[in-house]
């Protein structure tokens, strides 16, 4: 129920453009990213405010159009 390094987590979006869209994404090392596949690193600003969050948590991420907060819907390790 926890997000670390390998988690493959979905998200809803709560504000902005984007509100109400799913996003499932899967934390991976610098070298395996792959955006089309959905991977991002665990370096990468989504990925950090994600690590340590539990499902049902809402956190607040930086996006090109401002500040945003998403919603963690699933929480798998693969």
């Amino acid at each position: 129920e926890q997000v670390f390094f390998g988690a493959t987590v979905t998200y809803i979006n709560l504000e902005g453009i984007d509100s109400g869209k799913e996003t499932t994404i899967t934390i991976v090392g610098v070298d395996e990213v792959d955006l089309d596949k959905g991977f991002v690193s665990w370096v990468s600003p989504i990925a950090k405010a994600l690590i340590k969050a539990r499902l049902g948590d809402c956190v607040k991420i930086q996006t090109p159009s401002g500040p945003t907060e998403i919603e963690i819907l699933d929480v798998q390790y693969q």
